[in-house]
């Protein structure tokens, strides 16, 4: 197998595009998974795959102790970062990263900005979390995942453990909802800034599941022409490819999405974005009508 330094862009999409069963979106306890690399590089390897690439948000750790593990074992493994990003067209616009040197400076330091930002944002929800009587401690948070990782996960994680949740998914649905919690972002960098960052680190740009920028009361039909806004803007930002194959994409949507990627030379890849194997996360809002 190829050291990733060995990778260039064509090599990268030849791999992707092999036919080798794939899931290049998984997440590990580096963010908000539950598995180490090496854990989930083994449940994946049990399950027939044979490309992976781990892409935890906003940063590399996982993805390079997962390289480190799979070379050990002569598994195709390529390089993978989700990175958090807003533009006018939409929040919560999420690139992948796909192939890049682990050792650029220009892409160290902007993961160094996103997790200051992080950082920023998990102080401000902790007081705002405390200041409703929810009594959170650091030592709270940081027993969840030793501090690897911070972020609404985590902090819905620790009310269960403390017993001011019945279950991990009440937080997302009550307190996190109100007012004064619901304002605390992060500010994240811009969409054609994160594109820029890989890019300049060797990698490729893809947009990650472009169905997720459906609004909660918009019916497929009042979103497709939003959606190819979206897609239209990444695509001037120099975006590499689309990932088609996701579990908020239906059969239909996955179809739109390839056509698209093929019109205009994109490549598409595809990804189970696996947090924990204990938990699958409900998709059936994005696939109707």
């Amino acid at each position: 197998m190829k050291n990733y330094r060995e990778y260039d862009k064509e090599s990268i999409r030849a791999l992707i595009e092999s036919g080798l069963k794939r899931d290049l979106h998984m997440h590990t306890y580096y963010s908000d998974g539950e598995l180490s690399p090496r854990e989930l590089i083994d449940l994946r390897i049990s399950e027939g795959y044979e490309l992976l690439s781990i892409t935890d948000h906003d940063g590399d750790e996982g993805s390079a102790e997962g390289l480190r593990y799979a070379e050990s074992i002569g598994l195709p493994f390529i390089s993978g970062v989700e990175l958090d990003s807003d533009d006018e067209l939409g929040k919560d616009l999420h690139i992948l990263g796909y192939g890049f040197d682990y050792d650029n400076e220009g892409f160290k330091e902007v993961l160094l900005k996103v997790r200051r930002e992080r950082d920023n944002r998990n102080d401000r929800f902790m007081s705002a979390l405390n200041k409703l009587g929810y009594d959170l401690t650091l030592e709270d948070i940081v027993s969840i995942n030793e501090g690897r990782y911070v972020g609404k996960p985590t902090f819905a994680k620790a009310l269960q453990r403390k017993g001011l949740m019945d279950n991990y998914q009440e937080a997302f649905k009550g307190i996190f909802r109100h007012e004064t919690i619901r304002v605390i972002r992060k500010r994240a960098i811009s969409s054609q800034e994160a594109i820029i960052a890989i890019q300049e680190a060797g990698g490729i740009a893809v947009m990650a599941h472009p169905m997720e920028q459906r609004r909660m009361d918009e019916s497929f039909e009042d979103f497709k022409p939003r959606m190819y806004e979206i897609l239209e803007r990444m695509r001037e930002y120099g975006i590499d490819g689309i990932e088609y194959k996701h579990p908020s994409a239906s059969e239909e949507q996955q179809k739109l999405l390839a056509e698209y990627a093929k019109k205009h030379g994109l490549i598409i890849t595809e990804g189970s974005d696996v947090h924990s194997p204990r938990y699958v996360r409900d998709y059936s809002r994005y696939h109707m009508p």
